[in-house]
């Protein structure tokens, strides 16, 4: 039975359904702890030999490449792992035959582009002599997948394998009858509860297909996420749909002239779908992405939009035009249909205005993406397209959508510094806005602990204000169109803390607070238990089973009280004296 698994590029796997393995070709054998062993390669017909002696070895496996009709040697099927999450510990001893070479490259890999074709073994062997291969990795296999030794580059008609001593092991929720279930991501808690503490909004990556409709997929999302990023379907290229303009109309750019921009394209046929869904759903998104390197489409930034086959670029006077335009369509309409169809409420939070501008070998004068990748470097030669970028999502964009750059490995010490060249040069602008850095992060066993602090150190010294002493009286004001609770407004608490002094004052204004929890259990157990410091939390877990079952609340609880070091004040509009007091706050009436 095939398994089916959702991947959210936030590294959250799902396994939304169970199946037993089994393995027809290989020797497979099913472990009393759920595991699965495989003990030999798969047959070859006349080319491979099991079995045999060699060299004084016994049970050596004989690959003779000469005979093989496949293209690479040496195959292991794990099409049976299908859609699964799996851990593999791989071991063998080999030795090559091939007298017309003192070496050969032997690489085992995996073949699941997801992965970037991982590597197991990648190196230039001696020949005639055993060698050890041992490897450890977790992966998620997206489809029917092998593990095999690469035919690439290898003398087939000289060359003969000797393996012995083939272990694979093969661990994962649901291999076999007596391996652990797994989960169904809709009986479990939501991952959006557990760190509703620490984040305004937790979501996923998500493609909007086929099964994107499956109904365990829509039902799990509102559970596990509040916000949606649409891994592709914003991008300029599935915005213009891969559809060059017919008709041109006349944008005024902001130098006063006027250029010439698509009248017939986009069509936001499929935004609006997305967008409809994402209502039902009552998720939230974030825009993905408003100027980028990649999918956008060459003809945007050729002359005449390459209609009669032209190939120069533009200048970057009218590309400014260009983008402006775009910026300013794209814009408008999602505003116009949240207009129309949600009262006006804001559907998408953020946008993501600039994407991966940022070169991976930047130094102190060349940080960006240079003309061989990016068609925007090309045309402007420097950081100007980013600002204006900013310049014109902060003039179209309503002000409390933020407005983000975002960008990949930014633990990287030299990239690190290229993003920050790229903000100062934004705030530089007095028009322009940028209201956070998105970071994405592809960690690795072998990426440096020392990088990632190096990245923290200069967060810290471009982020932290440090004060000469603490303060005494702090004041926070909510914005009532965000703030509505105080599971959210305690934010005014935990950023804060570290700056107020013992014996201090916190006040927080909090026009827009109407409730304590986000929902109805939360808000009865907050209503119950109070914000009454850390160690009688505690102890009120161990007494009783209601806070046992609600850890989160009881975290939230902790997190939200001073415990004795400075008073909190509540002013609120919507919430009585006896319920701001009753939950361990001071109270004083907002109006």
């Amino acid at each position: 039975m095939m398994k089916r698994t959702l991947i959210f590029f936030t590294a959250v796997f799902l396994i939304l359904s169970d199946c037993s393995a089994k393995q027809t070709d290989a020797q497979t054998i099913e472990n009393p702890d759920g595991s699965v062993s495989i003990t030999r390669i798969d047959e070859d017909g006349k080319a491979i030999l099991f079995n045999k002696k060699y060299n004084g070895a016994t049970n050596v496996t004989q690959v003779n490449l000469a005979k093989t009709s496949r293209a690479n040697p040496v195959i292991v099927d794990l099409s049976a792992y299908e859609g699964k999450d799996i851990d593999i510990q791989f071991s063998c001893e080999m030795l090559i035959e091939d007298k017309t070479t003192e070496k050969t490259q032997i690489v085992w890999m995996i073949n699941e582009l997801n992965e970037n074709m991982p590597k197991l073994f990648d190196r230039k062997v001696e020949n005639g002599k055993w060698f050890s291969v041992n490897k450890h990795i977790t992966i998620h296999l997206s489809g029917k997948r092998q593990l095999y030794i690469s035919g690439a580059g290898l003398n087939k008609d000289t060359t003969t394998f000797y393996i012995k001593n083939f272990k694979l092991r093969i661990n994962g929720e649901g291999l076999t009858k007596r391996a652990p279930k797994p989960a169904v991501w809709t009986d479990v808690t939501g991952v959006k509860e557990v760190l509703k503490d620490y984040f305004d909004y937790f979501g996923f990556c998500v493609s909007y297909n086929n099964t994107f409709k499956e109904p365990l997929l829509q039902k799990g999302l509102p559970i596990h996420a509040s916000c949606i990023t649409m891994e592709n379907e914003f991008k300029p290229d599935f915005i213009f749909a891969w559809t060059k303009p017919n008709k041109l109309t006349e944008f005024r750019g902001e130098d006063g002239k006027l250029y010439e921009v698509p009248a017939d394209i986009p069509n936001f046929k499929q935004m609006d779908s997305i967008l409809s869904d994402m209502k039902k759903l009552g998720l939230k998104m974030r825009g993905h992405v408003l100027v980028w390197h990649s999918q956008t489409p060459v003809w945007f930034f050729q002359k005449n939009y390459s209609r009669n086959g032209e190939t120069a670029l533009v200048n970057p006077a009218e590309m400014n035009a260009r983008m402006e335009w775009y910026i300013k369509t794209v814009l408008e309409h999602v505003a116009d249909w949240e207009k129309k169809n949600n009262n006006g409420e804001h559907m998408i939070l953020a946008w993501d205005v600039v994407n991966e501008a940022a070169s991976d070998n930047s130094t102190e004068t060349s940080y960006l993406r240079d003309e061989s990748s990016s068609k925007w470097f090309a045309i402007y030669k420097d950081v100007t397209f980013i600002v204006n970028a900013f310049r014109y999502a902060n003039k179209y964009a309503p002000k409390d959508v933020e407005l983000v750059y975002n960008d990949y490995g930014c633990a990287s010490p030299n990239k690190n510094k290229a993003i920050c060249k790229i903000i100062d040069a934004i705030q530089a602008a007095p028009d322009a806005r940028i209201d956070a850095a998105g970071m994405q992060t592809h960690i690795s066993i072998n990426d440096s602990a020392a990088n990632f602090e190096k990245a923290v150190a200069h967060s810290q010294q471009i982020n932290l204000i440090h004060v000469d002493k603490p303060f005494l009286k702090v004041v926070v004001h909510l914005d009532p169109r965000e703030f509505k609770s105080t599971w959210l407004g305690n934010k005014a608490i935990y950023r804060t803390r570290m700056a107020i002094a013992d014996g201090g004052e916190l006040v927080i204004l909090a026009p827009g607070v109407r409730k304590f929890g986000e929902d109805d259990e939360n808000d009865r157990l907050i209503r119950k238990y109070g914000y009454v410091g850390r160690e009688q939390i505690l102890r009120l877990v161990e007494e009783n089973a209601d806070l046992q079952e609600n850890l989160s609340v009881a975290a939230h609880l902790i997190h939200g009280s001073s415990d004795g070091r400075f008073s909190i004040t509540y002013c609120t509009e919507h919430l009585t004296r006896e319920e701001v007091e009753g939950a361990a706050f001071g109270y004083i009436p907002y109006s």
